[in-house]
């Protein structure tokens, strides 16, 4: 079942993120521990990690039809895990589509962890060291810890401040540069990101950060942003949210 060999997938969320639906070619079908796994030439899935889930979806070619249940990438390829649901799976030409409404909340999900990351830089100066963008409990850990008082209120300033930045309704920005000019800006460089490679960078409300994740447009699509909790102890602070929508 294996016909063919990538060296790296090509990943069409990077530059073209509202693409849910493309035709690629299927270069291989492997089985492995997780079951079967499709590997593309090219896809819009954005395979997990950075705190955010994977897209699911499906993979039409000739006479079958495959689930794509969870993205992973491995050494720069995406495999494609899931299951057939009509025919066999088979190298070729294929239709491949993400699931619109399950990238749009985690979209949101993760502009709201940055928007959270900003406001609290803004107010404590802390910074983000940690985020789970998940729908079951989504969260942003920072370094660094608040004093009681601080803690007791800050539920409602932090809310306060996140409500003030929808309202703007101001553009996320998503571009690539490197990790010299970050640097050199002053951007707060988490561990892991490599050097020697163009580094994406997400704006939010001046605020800019590495990520390789999938984000909102503007500010505006994220009115239903609320903070539940906030928690300090053993050099961290974690505030824990949720996206309703609105």
């Amino acid at each position: 079942m294996n016909e063919g060999v990538v060296e790296m997938t090509e990943l069409m969320y990077m530059s073209a993120p509202d693409q849910i639906e493309i035709e690629a070619n299927v270069l291989s079908v492997e089985a492995g521990a997780d079951g079967v796994a499709l590997i593309l030439d090219r896809t819009p899935f954005y395979p997990q990690g950075g705190g955010q889930p994977s897209d699911v979806g499906t993979i039409d070619g000739d006479g079958f039809t495959f689930t794509v249940r969870k993205a992973v990438l491995v050494d720069g390829v995406v495999h494609h895990q899931g299951v057939a649901v009509e025919g066999e799976p088979a190298p070729g030409v294929a239709r491949v589509s993400i699931d619109a409404e399950s990238r749009a909340r985690h979209a949101a999900l993760h502009s709201g962890g940055h928007l959270i990351m900003t406001a609290m830089f803004e107010l404590t100066g802390l910074r983000a060291v940690k985020g789970y963008h998940f729908p079951d409990g989504p969260y942003v850990e920072f370094d660094g810890t608040l004093d009681e008082e601080t803690k007791a209120g800050m539920v409602e300033v932090l809310q306060r401040r996140l409500d003030e930045m929808v309202a703007a309704d101001e553009e996320v920005l998503v571009e690539s540069t490197t990790v010299g000019e970050l640097v050199a800006e002053g951007v707060f460089m988490p561990t892991g990101v490599p050097a020697d490679k163009p580094t994406r960078v997400v704006t939010t409300c001046g605020y800019r950060s590495p990520c390789g994740g999938t984000h909102v447009t503007r500010t505006g699509e994220l009115a239903g942003l609320r903070v539940r909790r906030v928690k300090s102890k053993s050099g961290r602070t974690r505030v824990a949210y949720e996206f309703a929508g609105e």
